[in-house]
C-alpha cells in the first residue's frame, strides 16, 4: 500500500510540473485507488446458526442485499413441498456455473451404480493423452473427488486459449500433448479444485456412451422431469444487471458469452423451479447418503457442511456477472436455491453476495 501511495505521489508532482488537467490528474487517482480496492477482503463469514432458523436467516440476508441494490435473481427456499420463501422468477433460466458439476457427478454415480464402469478406472483407457508419465495414475475417482494433480485449469495460456476460441469443443482435449509438468502435485495427494478435470470427466462420459454431453444433459433433465434445465448452447445469451449499491440504478449487459463450451464444468443452464427437482432427485438417488457416509468433504460436485450445527450438502458456482447455490439439510428436509444475474464493478460488493455459501460450510 504504501509503494502505492508513493506511485500517486510521484504522478502527481510530476504532473505538476506540466500542469496537467485537474479532471485527468482527479481520473489517474481514482483508477490507482480502484485498482488498490481491488486487493482487499473482508471478512465474509457469518455467525453459526441452527437448523430451525437457517431459512429465516438466508431469506433476511436476501432482502438486506436486495434493499442495498445488492443482488438482482431468483430465490427458492422450500421446506419438503412447502415454499417458505421465494423472491424473482422461478422460471426464469440462469447459467448455473459449477452446479453443473453436481450433473456429472451424477451420471457417474449412476454408471457406477448400474456396474457399467468402475470409478477406478484410469483416464489412460479413454484418452491416450494421458498414458504418460504420472498421468497414467489418475482414474475417474480421482478426478470427481478434485484430486487428479490438476490445478483450477492447465495453466492461464490453456485457460485464454479456450476461452477465446469460441469453437473449441470437448474433443479437443484429445490432441492435447500432456505431460508430468502440468500437474501440481501426485494424482490422490490432496484436493485441489480443478475445472480441467471435470472438462476431462465430460469428455469421458462422450467416449463412454457415444453421445454428445449436451445429449447426456437432455437425458438426465428429462429423468428428473427438469423441463427448462439443458446444456447452454452456442446461440444462448444472458442478460446481466450492473448494479450499484443503494442506489436504484441497472443496466442489461446482454452478454453473449462462450460458456457452451464449459459442459461440466460449469456450462448448463437451469431455473430455480427445476433445480429444487434436482436437489429432490439427488436425495432420491442415494448419492447425497454415500457423501454422508464418505470421509471427504467433497465427492461427485456436492460438499459437505462441516462447520455447521446441522449436516449440509450444497455446491455454489460463479462466472463473471453470475453466482448460483444450491443446498440441502436432509434432516429437516430444507431446500436452498439462489441464481443471481447481477455484476458487481467492486470486488467488495461481489463479496457481500457470496455471503450465502457461508451458511453451509
Amino acid at each position: 500500500m504504501q509503494n502505492l501511495k508513493n506511485r500517486i505521489h510521484k504522478y502527481f508532482k510530476k504532473s505538476s510540473a506540466k500542469k496537467s488537467h485537474p479532471i485527468t490528474r482527479l481520473f489517474v487517482a481514482t483508477s490507482f485507488l480502484w485498482v488498490a480496492g481491488q486487493m482487499f477482503s473482508f471478512d465474509n463469514r457469518v455467525d453459526t446458526v441452527s437448523a430451525n432458523i437457517l431459512a429465516s436467516r438466508i431469506a433476511d440476508t436476501w432482502k438486506d442485499l436486495k434493499a442495498k441494490n445488492l443482488i438482482s435473481g431468483s430465490i427458492l427456499i422450500q421446506q419438503g413441498s412447502q415454499v417458505l420463501y421465494s423472491d424473482g422468477s422461478l422460471t426464469k433460466h440462469y447459467p448455473i456455473a459449477s452446479i453443473s458439476k453436481s450433473f456429472v457427478g451424477m451420471m457417474y454415480y449412476e454408471q457406477a451404480k448400474r456396474k457399467n464402469l468402475s470409478l477406478q478406472t484410469p483416464v489412460c483407457h479413454w484418452l491416450k493423452n494421458f498414458c504418460v508419465g504420472k498421468l497414467q495414475q489418475i482414474t475417474l475417482q480421482h478426478l470427481l473427488d478434485h484430486k487428479g494433480g490438476f490445478g483450477r485449469d492447465l495453466g492461464i495460456l490453456s485457460f485464454l486459449k479456450r476461452t477465446f476460441n469460441d469453437d473449441w469443443q470437448l474433443q479437443d482435449i484429445d490432441t492435447l500433448v500432456l505431460a508430468d509438468t502440468d500437474l501440481l502435485r501426485s494424482p490422490g495427494e490432496t484436493f485441489d479444485y480443478s475445472n480441467f478435470g471435470f472438462l476431462v470427466l465430460s469428455r469421458i462420459l462422450e467416449i463412454h456412451s457415444g453421445r454428445r454431453f449436451s445429449e447426456l444433459v437432455a437425458e438426465l433433465a428429462s429423468k428428473t422431469n427438469m423441463t427448462s434445465t439443458s446444456a447452454i448452447s452456442k446461440q444462448d445469451s444472458f442478460p446481466v444487471k450492473g448494479l450499484i449499491p443503494y442506489m436504484d440504478i441497472s443496466g442489461n449487459m446482454d452478454s453473449k458469452r462462450s460458456l457452451h463450451i464449459l459442459a461440466g464444468t460449469g456450462g448448463i443452464q437451469s431455473t430455480a423451479y427445476d433445480l429444487i427437482k434436482w436437489l429432490e432427485y439427488a436425495q432420491e438417488s442415494g448419492i447425497i447418503e454415500k457423501l454422508d457416509k464418505s470421509k471427504l468433504f467433497y465427492t461427485h460436485g456436492w460438499v459437505k457442511t462441516e462447520s455447521q450445527s446441522y449436516k449440509g450438502y450444497w455446491h455454489n458456482g460463479s462466472t463473471p456477472g453470475f453466482y448460483s447455490l444450491v443446498a440441502h439439510v436432509p434432516q429437516s428436509d430444507l431446500k436452498v436455491v439462489i441464481l443471481m444475474d447481477s455484476y458487481k464493478f467492486i470486488k467488495q460488493w461481489a463479496e457481500k453476495t457470496e455471503v450465502f455459501e457461508q451458511y453451509f460450510y
